[in-house]
């Protein structure tokens, strides 16, 4: 079995990683490609479909990985597979189609990052089956926070309601995504055993690295601000009452902690 030499609590922690990995990509490339005929622009379709394409490729790779870590033989489990699972770690905002175009953006600028994020950890990963798949989804990546990042930049200027829009929309998807990381403190099987580089804080950091300055610098009014020494902090506190660590997501403000994400389509 993959992955036999790490410790119990390793090997539930990094089955739990590559399922939460896939079904954010396999999620965010089907909500991607809904947006194929229905981008602003011919350029954003067309990146939206290379996108689309991009992100289920990478849930394809890595839906195979479970069954060789799952704890007991899952060769004809159908949880493992993306069309017969029923139960998904994925990120609620993936739970429905995209309402508007704000909403892809804010999914492009912020989730998308952070996966690509947990990559960038991966790459030198202790388990050789992720550190290889990471180095291959980290290629395709630069246009996904390309076309993020340019369409932040491009709604923040047009001001007004559109400007407006756009915040809510990041301010809709940004506790869910910084928490996604996990929390502070306690163990952490998978820095501990070489799967990931770093914990949750460091990952949190990288995170903020990246999506900061463009936040910063267009003043949206999101959560977050640049020290004197070139640091991006949070200036909100991340909700960790509504946390469920079983689930990596946030229960909704007025409600009790989330049951596992089913599949509706």
């Amino acid at each position: 079995m993959a992955g036999k030499s790490f410790s119990p609590a390793a090997q539930d922690a990094l089955f739990q990683l590559v399922a939460r990995l896939a079904d954010n990509k396999y999620f965010l490339g089907r909500n991607y490609a809904e947006w194929c005929s229905g981008a602003p622009t011919l350029e954003s379709a067309v990146a939206a479909a290379a996108m689309a394409q991009d992100e289920l490729g990478h849930a394809r790779a890595l839906y195979p990985l479970l069954k060789t870590l799952a704890p007991q033989p899952a060769e004809a489990d159908p949880e493992l597979e993306p069309e017969t699972r029923t139960h998904f770690l994925r990120l609620s905002l993936l739970d429905q189609p995209f309402g508007d175009w704000m909403d892809f953006v804010a999914a492009n600028f912020l989730t998308d990052t952070a996966l690509t994020v947990v990559f960038e950890a991966a790459q030198s990963s202790t388990y050789e089956a992720l550190a290889g798949r990471s180095r291959k989804v980290l290629q395709e990546e630069q246009l996904h926070a390309t076309h993020g990042d340019a369409w932040v930049r491009r709604l923040a200027h047009e001001g007004g309601a559109v400007r407006g829009a756009c915040e809510a929309a990041l301010r809709r998807n940004w506790a869910e995504t910084l928490c996604w990381f996990g929390p502070a403190g306690g163990a952490e099987p998978l820095q501990s055993a070489g799967i990931l580089d770093a914990g949750p804080d460091t990952l949190r950091t990288r995170f903020l690295a990246k999506v900061g300055p463009i936040l910063t610098a267009e003043k949206l009014n999101v959560p977050v601000r640049v020290t004197k020494s070139g640091q991006y902090k949070l200036t909100e506190p991340l909700p960790w009452d509504r946390w469920d660590a079983a689930t990596y997501r946030l229960a909704p403000a007025d409600a009790g902690m989330p049951e596992l994400a089913q599949e509706t389509v």
